[in-house]
Order: structure tokens, then C-alpha cells, then sequence
């Protein structure tokens, strides 16, 4: 039993109950405010009593629980105490894989000799993050990753559980099916609906059957079901797409309005992509209509590139290609993906030797403020905002 999956109870809400006594036992939730048409991205324990859970519409939250305490995230200090808590992680062994800001995997293989059996290193990281950090982690341990995180799922909040190999055998199969990775509600009501409900049932049905449910990931999925899952807790995972995305407060159909915020997504993903000096093959754009039905549209492009001007051509085409030209919008994003390292350009035959204008934008930007230069179409938003 070598790995450990940690995760914070609650992370964004127990931070604010933290720093703020009067929040304690109360239902908070961090998102966007009742009256607008963001969602929720996290609650405390005591909100999710009434229903409310991450990626609700805040609107919906307020009415299932109207007394609870909405809160905007404060991410600069959320990422601060995240810092903190992956320093004591490391303190244990240095094979870490961050899932997200709150939660992570560990290979603790090289640590016993030094800290003793994982479920010491356990209770040794929940106490310090409750007594240094006054906040609650749960811990699963097991033989895979899978099985770690289940145990997690299964003691939270606040708990530590080890996942054994007896327990494999007796509780595993009596789960429901959505304890799976991989299957999400769409997928637990398919395989419902064929009358699938627990982990036993999946390993029990034709797997021919089970293929035309859940598709490509069926040998993975029943192998979960055995307990089996053979991938390694893995340090570093390359970064596979840079993107951003606007939520509108109002639904937005003026063609003109949506390729400005193209353009406006085309700047900061341009920039991030020259940040961390890397080049993108295929750009996403992606559109969401008032229904909730959301489009995606991607090109390939013969060459990387990172530079808004290429990078908002192609995003203004498949926009323009999308057939939602002129219809109204909730949501426009923009992804750059399939992503170089920018010392393997390709050379144009034409290229110019001179200094690159974006590396001068960059670094106008970064010595006076961010928006020093900005596209001229953007100059009236621009002037609003400020």
C-alpha cells in the first residue's frame, strides 16, 4: 500500500471559514453572486446539505438554500495556501502528481524506511495541515491510484481509509458503478438504464454489451471494476492546451461584438502560449448557445504559431463557419492545442529577421501594466473597463 491520494475537504469554502469565525457551521458558496448567470465552484459541507453542488448555476443554488453565504473566489489566496499544503506533501517524498489545487497523488515507494507505513504518513500529513494550516485533508491509501481515490471518496470529509486487497474482493463489487473513473452521471444512467447499478453487475453483463455503452474505454473501465489500474503516479504531465473563455451576463448575437471578443481571447491566449514559450498547431473555438448546447469548431494550422493575428484569422473563420453567426451566445472560448516547444519552428523562407512585434508588446506589457497595448478595435472596451 504506496500510494496516497490527498484531498482538501471543501478547499475555497474552508478557507473562508477559516479566516472569517462567523462563516463557521453556515452554508457558504463560492462562485459567481445569485443574481447573475455564473455558476457555482465550490461549497462547504453545510450548502451541500441543501443540494447545492460545483457547476450548479448560481441562480439555482440561491433558490435551493437562499440563507447561504455567496462569496466571489479568491483564487491569489487559495493558490498561496495550496502552496503550503503541497510543501508538506513534499516533505514526504518527491513523486507527486497535482490533480488540481486541492488534491494530488503520492508514491510514497521510497518513504517507508524513513517515515514508516503509509497510513503513519497519513495521520502525519492530516495533523500538520490541520495544525499549520487549520484546515482538513483526506487521505486514501492503496495499491493504485484508483483504488487511493476511492478510499478517499468513500471517508470523506475529514477521514483517512485504507483500501485493501480483501476489500477488493467483498466491497468493490457492491458500489454503484458511478464510483468508477470514467463514469460520469450521462454514463451511470446508460449503463442503468441496461440494468447495470453496481461494480458486480458491470463485471457480470456481456462485454459486448458493455462496449456498446461505454465505448473505447471499456477494457480500462472493467479493469477498475477488478481493482486493477496499472498507471503510475506521474510528476509532471506537459501541458496539452492553453485557453480561456467569456461568460456573457446577457446573451450576445451581434457578430461583430463576438469577433471582438475572439480577438480579445486571441490576445491572452497568444500571450500565454509566448510565456511559456510554446506554439500551437490546432485552435478551438468554442461556442455555447442559450440552451446550453455547446459547439466546438478546430482548424489545424500548417505551421505553430503564437501570435494573436494568426491565432484570432483562424478563430474568426470557424466562427464565422460555426453557422451561429448572427444567433445569440452565452459562452465564446478559445483553446490553443497540439503544442511545441517554440526552438522547434519551423523557418519561413520569408521570415522576418527583425525583432518579433509581439516579443515588444510582451514586454511593454510586463514593464508598465497589462493592456498597455492593446489591438485598436479593443480601445473603446478597453476605456469602459477601466
Amino acid at each position: 500500500m504506496h500510494i496516497l491520494h490527498c484531498d482538501l475537504d471543501a478547499f475555497f469554502a474552508s478557507v473562508e471559514q477559516r479566516d472569517h469565525p462567523e462563516l463557521k457551521g453556515k452554508p457558504v458558496v463560492i462562485g459567481a453572486p445569485p443574481n447573475s448567470r455564473g455558476v457555482v465552484s465550490t461549497c462547504s459541507y453545510e450548502a451541500r446539505q441543501y443540494g447545492i453542488r460545483s457547476a450548479m448555476p448560481s441562480s439555482q443554488a440561491y433558490r435551493l438554500c437562499p440563507q447561504a453565504v455567496f462569496l466571489p473566489p479568491d483564487m491569489k489566496r487559495y493558490q498561496e495556501e495550496s502552496r503550503k499544503v503541497f510543501n508538506i506533501l513534499a516533505e514526504y517524498t518527491p513523486v507527486i502528481e497535482a490533480l488540481s489545487i486541492d488534491e494530488a497523488f503520492l508514491d510514497l515507494s521510497g518513504s517507508h524506511s524513513i517515515w514508516g507505513s503509509s497510513m503513519a504518513i497519513g495521520h502525519h500529513i492530516r495533523h500538520r495541515v490541520k495544525s499549520e494550516l487549520g484546515l482538513n485533508i483526506s487521505v486514501g491509501i492503496s495499491t493504485n491510484k484508483f483504488l487511493a481515490k476511492l478510499a478517499t471518496n468513500l471517508c470523506k470529509p475529514d477521514g483517512i481509509m485504507e483500501f485493501t486487497d480483501q476489500m477488493v474482493v467483498d466491497l468493490l463489487p457492491t458500489l454503484s458503478v458511478d464510483n468508477l473513473w470514467g463514469i460520469g452521471s450521462v454514463s451511470a444512467q446508460r449503463l442503468n438504464h441496461s440494468g447495470i447499478y453496481t461494480v458486480q453487475d458491470l463485471l457480470d453483463a456481456p462485454e459486448q454489451l458493455i462496449t456498446s455503452l461505454l465505448g473505447s474505454n471499456t477494457g480500462f473501465i472493467l479493469g477498475l471494476a477488478k481493482g486493477i489500474d496499472n498507471r503510475p503516479v506521474t510528476p509532471y504531465e506537459e501541458t496539452k492546451s492553453i485557453g480561456n473563455e467569456i461568460t456573457f451576463p446577457k446573451n450576445v448575437s451581434d457578430s461583430l461584438a463576438i469577433e471582438q471578443v475572439l480577438l480579445r481571447l486571441s490576445e491572452k491566449v497568444a500571450y500565454r502560449l509566448r510565456r511559456a514559450q510554446l506554439k500551437s498547431h490546432t485552435i478551438t473555438v468554442k461556442l455555447r448557445t442559450p440552451d446550453f448546447h455547446t459547439l466546438s469548431r478546430s482548424k489545424t494550422c500548417p505551421t505553430a504559431v503564437n501570435d494573436s493575428r494568426s491565432i484570432f484569422d483562424v478563430a474568426r473563420m470557424l466562427y464565422q463557419q460555426s453557422g451561429q453567426e448572427g444567433k445569440p451566445l452565452r459562452l465564446v472560448g478559445l483553446t490553443a492545442g497540439r503544442l511545441q516547444g517554440s526552438e522547434y519552428e519551423q523557418l519561413s523562407l520569408f521570415a522576418n529577421s527583425g525583432p518579433d512585434i509581439s516579443s515588444v508588446i510582451d514586454r511593454l506589457n510586463q514593464k508598465y501594466t497589462s493592456g498597455t497595448i492593446i489591438p485598436a478595435s479593443l480601445l473603446d472596451n478597453h476605456e469602459r473597463n477601466q
